[in-house]
């Protein structure tokens, strides 16, 4: 049969399915090609969404006792913006004298494990540990000090001329002031964005979209707005401490203690090493007291805060964290450690749901 008109035409063509898949992978290859043309744009868009997403539940909460969503949003603006113009004039000092004093610090290693390994020298295989480790350490910061200069001098002095400096810090602050405003709008429309978002799918898939949603908005959202509020505990508290014994740049520490809390198990270990290197001068005793700092906040972050703020977010056995985190090193690095904790708890979710309940779990054992 001939078809009569041009949508008959089309939709006989459309039943063949060799038209179909070539046509799919026409579009996958032009939804590639715009990906990867508009990374900085997508990626400008997926920071901006995610601090809307993460300040949203304040904002929720401050639209039910009355307070305008508008003003809600500017109250948030201005209080992040209070605490990154506070943070760069305190702390961005101290991070640059941090980072530029690792290669120096390194080289202490010896002298912190010196009297262990002195004491196992005797031991077959462990003579000339010692000297060994030595030769590692100062290799390894001779190595950090080469790539770590230009690399710093390339990040805060941006460019040999005073004019490249100025066009990159205009960058970087166009950048940062593009991401603000564009957090702003997703911020007051943020359930018509997901509206908007949900209509496109077809009908049949909506339900299903929404409770993808929902169990990534559980396991995602709540673990890091939890964390986050963990880690600036414990930043706060190891700053504090730090400051009392007299160590140096003790908020740029705090600040790393912050941010590598969101790595349970191995995030306290490394922030912990530049302030025992640091403490080395003044001490053993100072190196105890610098230890307990990080030991005490992290007893208080996993025994009060931690069960108070996170909660039941995870209901994860500690063996099932510590392996989730080591998977997650393994596939993705720090960014995979971070997001490995909600990914296992997402799993877990959709296989109580899903499969716990499903007929197959449920079949009985065969006589």
């Amino acid at each position: 049969m001939i078809p009569r008109t041009i949508p008959d035409l089309l939709a006989g063509l459309w039943r063949s399915p060799w038209l179909r898949l070539l046509v799919y992978l026409i579009l996958l290859a032009l939804v590639l090609w715009l990906a990867r043309s508009l990374t900085s744009v997508l990626v400008t868009a997926l920071v901006a969404y995610t601090l809307a997403f993460l300040v949203n539940p304040l904002l929720s909460w401050l639209q039910r006792r009355r307070v305008p969503r508008p003003l809600g949003v500017l109250l948030v603006l201005v209080v992040l913006l209070a605490t990154a113009a506070l943070l760069s004039w305190t702390v961005l000092a101290q991070v640059v004298a941090l980072v530029g004093q690792l290669p120096a610090l390194l080289p202490r290693l010896p002298d912190l494990l010196g009297g262990l390994l002195s004491r196992l020298s005797s031991v077959p295989g462990l003579e000339n540990a010692q000297q060994q480790l030595s030769t590692f350490l100062t290799g390894q910061a001779q190595q950090l000090s080469t790539h770590l200069g230009p690399t710093l001098q390339r990040l805060f002095t941006s460019g040999s001329t005073v004019l490249g400096g100025v066009v990159s810090a205009v960058g970087w602050i166009g950048q940062g002031a593009l991401i603000v405003i564009l957090s702003a709008y997703f911020m007051l429309d943020y359930e018509r964005v997901g509206q908007g978002l949900m209509r496109v799918l077809p009908l049949a898939w909506q339900p299903g979209a929404r409770q993808l949603s929902t169990d990534v908005g559980e396991s995602f959202g709540g673990y890091l707005r939890g964390q986050l509020l963990v880690g600036l505990a414990v930043g706060v508290l190891v700053a504090l401490g730090l400051l009392a014994l007299g160590i140096p740049n003790a908020l740029a520490i705090g600040l790393l203690a912050a941010v590598l809390d969101i790595v349970p198990y191995l995030g306290p270990v490394i922030a912990a090493l530049p302030a025992v290197l640091l403490a080395l001068p003044s001490g053993w005793i100072t190196v105890l007291l610098v230890v307990g700092v990080f030991v005490i906040a992290n007893q208080i972050e996993g025994n009060v805060l931690s069960p108070y703020i996170l909660g039941k977010t995870t209901d994860l056995s500690s063996a099932a964290v510590l392996l989730s985190i080591l998977a997650g090193l393994t596939l993705g690095g720090l960014v995979g450690a971070v997001l490995a904790i909600p990914v296992v708890t997402l799993l877990k979710k959709w296989t109580e749901r899903y499969w716990l309940s499903s007929a197959a779990h449920n079949l009985p054992p065969r006589p």
